[in-house]
């Protein structure tokens, strides 16, 4: 996915987060993330990195799952809000301080998972949010987000 302005040309900013909503069809939505763009404003979701996520909701024990693969083929892609950046962070260093299962997968330590919000840029940028289907007619998808900076 990559950031793009009004005019289609890319709008180049590292580290601002976004997360993906599926929708369970029984049981609990997951919200999935963070996933980061890098220097270009290109982020990659990569299935195996959905996946350790969603390993991660199961280990929590906060909400009862479903299988991740039970969901409905529509996701929402969206940026988090400043407030919710904030919000993670407080929470993994005052309540869940260690990698949970599934995340030592895409974190080498909970310290590089803390950096990744303090670092984002979320509060500078606005970012449109998709919905979008992903099913089998593919293994890729390519989508040009609207990004405004602020």
């Amino acid at each position: 996915m990559r950031l793009v302005d009004s005019g289609h040309k890319p709008v180049r900013v590292a580290n601002v987060l976004f997360f993906v909503h599926t929708f369970a069809n029984r049981k609990n939505d997951f919200m999935l993330g963070p996933f980061a763009t890098d220097t270009e404003g290109v982020v990659t979701i990569m299935k195996r990195d959905l996946l350790a996520e969603a390993t991660a909701h199961y280990d929590s024990g906060l909400m009862d799952y479903d299988v991740i693969e039970n969901c409905q083929p529509i996701v929402e892609i969206a940026a988090m809000e400043p407030q919710a950046v904030e919000e993670a962070l407080v929470a993994r260093t005052n309540v869940w301080k260690t990698l949970l299962r599934g995340e030592s997968e895409r974190w080498t330590s909970i310290e590089e998972l803390r950096n990744l919000y303090r670092t984002a840029a979320n509060n500078r940028i606005s970012v449109q949010a998709i919905r979008v289907r992903w099913d089998e007619s593919t293994h890729e998808f390519e989508y040009s987000v609207t990004a405004a900076l602020q």
